[in-house]
């Protein structure tokens, strides 16, 4: 599968644009497209419309034939003229950042020991940089690609993906797909997304506010408590946390603030992850000092964030295909004095979204509580028949030298809304390689986390791999 006349001139022409590559891969990345108040010609806040923008001229710029779609929140950049269509996807949106990042600002995007470091720089820009490479290649070199090659640039993937719904109404579908946002060699199905609020069955009393988080798909890992002063409250909390640095106390007037910090991960791979408002519920439940009242509301909060597995309310799923079911919380606050915790829970596909919905309203309902489904979004597979994922696979591992096959997915990408997509990484290790992946201390690295970062040495072997994948399925697309 890997045409040895077309591996030269990619890892030549990588060598020779890299410079260019990272100075437009970081520049996209300064830019802080976290979802904002919607205005005319900007759905998402002017920062997500200003990214789609200058992504948009990325492939402009370069001679493509490019629209944006304002008021959908997307645009497209075509190359060649063929009946058939090979898309790709990316997105300009990022997630919150969060405080604490030790190696740079979130928005200025740095290089160190071979790694990009900044938010956004893998979730997703590097899947709009990789997409433009592919289709400058295939120009650059003039590869006879008999589809019309089409890049997708959305703006609201990380928050309810509107831009890719609009896109699947307002355009022709592709025959063949690849979303630059995931894992190699690719995938072939994702667990259906369920996003919902708990709200507690009675108001807290010495409890005053709760603010915590930032977005349904990321562990909360910091959370603010305001509590009515007392003496006796204050000397207990001290005493409980004296051991314990991930946990801060304080006297404002009146009221106790506590800050509890915790380690954020993707809601779609929690392991490892510690929840703050988890830890705040369990520390603030054993409280003699605090009233009865909360301190119940404290322990069904501890009960509900017990284990991101959904375990501690009965919900726990193990599915045949795509593994454990995933119960995260994201956000945590105090709204009219009841506690509401939003949920991301993620299940395979031997689990109804209506028996899921059933058990979650079941399940709160035992507490007390009401669970308020916002949106839940069914998961699917592709075809067992389909001759991509092992074409795919098989460049894959020529590539890179290892043995995988192709995965299923915790996280939701556009492929979820389009036919016949597989959703693929964008950077990759390799058998033979002798430098190392930079090293960062835990909650540090990963996308969705703090110090966001990708191996450039990765990324373009990814793109390599991207290239051939395209030259392949052009040459089988039926």
């Amino acid at each position: 599968m890997i045409d040895l006349r077309y591996d030269d001139k990619i890892k030549e022409w990588i060598e020779e644009n890299k410079d260019e590559i990272l100075r437009k891969w970081i520049e996209i990345c300064k830019i802080p497209a976290i979802k904002g108040e919607a205005k005319k010609g900007a759905p998402f806040g002017e920062e997500c419309a200003k990214a789609l923008k200058v992504c948009a001229s990325l492939f402009e710029n370069e001679g493509f034939e490019t629209k944006i779609f304002e008021e959908s929140g997307y645009a497209l950049a075509d190359f060649g003229d063929g009946e058939k269509t090979i898309a790709l996807f990316g997105h300009s949106d990022v997630v919150p950042v969060g405080d604490g990042w030790l190696y740079t600002e979130p928005f200025e995007p740095k290089i160190i020991d071979g790694t990009l470091i900044g938010r956004g720089v893998e979730d997703n820009k590097s899947g709009i940089i990789a997409s433009l490479c592919a289709m400058k290649f295939l120009k650059d070199n003039n590869v006879p690609i008999k589809s019309k090659i089409r890049a997708f640039v959305g703006s609201e993937e990380e928050t309810g993906m509107s831009d890719i719904k609009a896109f699947s109404k307002e355009q022709d579908m592709p025959q063949v797909s690849l979303v630059l946002d995931a894992d190699f060699p690719c995938s072939v199905g994702e667990k259906g997304i369920c996003h919902l609020v708990a709200t507690s069955g009675e108001k807290c009393q010495d409890i005053i506010d709760i603010s915590g988080g930032e977005a349904f798909n990321v562990v909360l890992d910091k959370v603010k408590i305001t509590i009515k002063y007392s003496a006796d409250l204050e000397s207990e909390l001290s005493s409980k946390i004296a051991a314990d640095d991930t946990f801060e106390i304080e006297k404002n007037g009146n009221h106790i603030i506590l800050l509890a910090k915790g380690m954020a991960k993707h809601a779609a791979e929690p392991e490892g992850s510690v929840n703050a408002m988890h830890k705040a519920a369990q520390l603030l439940c054993e409280c003699c000092s605090l009233c009865e009242n909360d301190r119940k509301i404290m322990t069904e909060v501890a009960k509900a964030l017990g284990c991101p597995f959904g375990t501690t309310m009965s919900l726990a799923h193990n599915d045949i295909r795509f593994g454990k079911l995933t119960f995260v919380n994201g956000i945590a606050s105090l709204k009219d004095g009841y506690v509401e915790l939003s949920f991301d829970t993620r299940y395979g596909s031997t689990l109804s979204p209506d028996t899921l919905e059933k058990n979650v309203e079941e399940s709160f309902g035992k507490m007390g509580w009401k669970a308020t489904i916002k949106n839940n979004m069914p998961g699917f597979s592709i075809d067992d028949d389909s001759p991509i994922p092992e074409i795919l696979a098989d460049i894959y591992n020529a590539v890179t030298g290892f043995d995988e096959k192709p995965i299923r997915l915790g996280g939701g990408t556009y492929a979820r809304h389009i036919k016949n997509a597989f959703s693929v990484g964008t950077v990759t290790k390799r058998a033979d390689r002798n430098t190392p992946f930079m090293e960062m201390p835990k909650g540090h690295g990963g996308v969705h986390q703090k110090d966001e970062k990708i191996d450039i040495e990765g990324f373009f072997d990814a793109l390599r791999i991207i290239i051939h994948y395209i030259i392949n399925i052009d040459g089988c697309i039926k």
